[in-house]
């Protein structure tokens, strides 16, 4: 746990000690539970609960949180690991927030085209049949593409000073134009790796529509098919863009 974590644990606690200090001891308000006019003794039941609350509120928020650094030794050999991750990364409630949504709404619908593309060619081939391997290496090809560049993602999430950039935007302190493009340099990549997810997902709509045109296909149709051409493309420029 960092030393950051650890002073803003025993801040939030210290603050709740001190808000029921102030309320109960006879040297401020002096409020109690069970004595008392009505008004103060709601004031202190309120008190109560309230202090209740955000314990376990702001404890739980700031134990969750994890510290990006943390994110860089996590294991990420797969999609699962990526969602994972994801899921951690969220609870820093940083500026990647709403793209960590896109990309984790992305892998459940990669996950349900592969498998509908799967499903709808076995209705077709034998999964013996060399056209049907062939359809299934182009989906491995796919996911792979598709898995590096969410690992890439997460790897500039991880590495982003989310708490240097909160300070530079909340508090307006002032940092040097370098140190302003090479912010703008993560985020622009977190925006187009997630853009390029999203094209990955439209060739797979495409290719799906193009085998439900055809009730037989031989093993030199598929070379052919733009889907396959467009994939074919992607993967090689995936693997230009780190």
């Amino acid at each position: 746990m960092s030393s950051k974590k650890i002073f803003l644990l025993a801040l939030v606690n210290l603050s709740i000690v001190l808000f029921n200090f102030i309320i109960f001891s006879n040297a401020f308000l002096g409020f109690s539970l069970t004595e008392g006019s009505t008004f103060s003794m709601s004031v202190a039941w309120f008190s109560i609960v309230a202090s209740v609350f955000s314990f376990f509120k702001l404890n739980g928020k700031l134990l969750k949180k994890v510290d990006n650094y943390a994110l860089l030794s996590k294991k990420m050999e797969n999609l699962d690991d990526c969602v994972n991750v994801f899921e951690e990364a969220i609870q820093n409630g940083d500026v990647f927030d709403e793209d960590i949504l896109v990309n984790l709404e992305q892998i459940n619908r990669f996950r349900r085209k592969k498998n509908t593309i799967r499903e709808l060619l076995l209705q077709k081939f034998l999964s013996k049949e060399l056209t049907y391997q062939k359809f299934d290496n182009v989906l491995n090809n796919v996911e792979e593409v598709f898995y590096l560049n969410m690992r890439s993602i997460l790897n500039k999430i991880a590495a982003f000073d989310v708490e240097e950039y909160e300070n530079y935007q909340k508090k307006g302190i002032q940092v040097s134009e370098e140190k302003k493009k090479i912010y703008n340099e993560y985020i622009k990549f977190v925006k187009n790796a997630t853009k390029m997810n999203e094209d990955i997902l439209l060739k797979l709509d495409k290719m799906l529509y193009e085998i439900t045109r055809y009730n037989s296909l031989e093993d030199d149709d598929i070379k052919e098919f733009p889907a396959i051409v467009e994939i074919d493309e992607l993967i090689q420029n995936a693997k230009l863009y780190k």
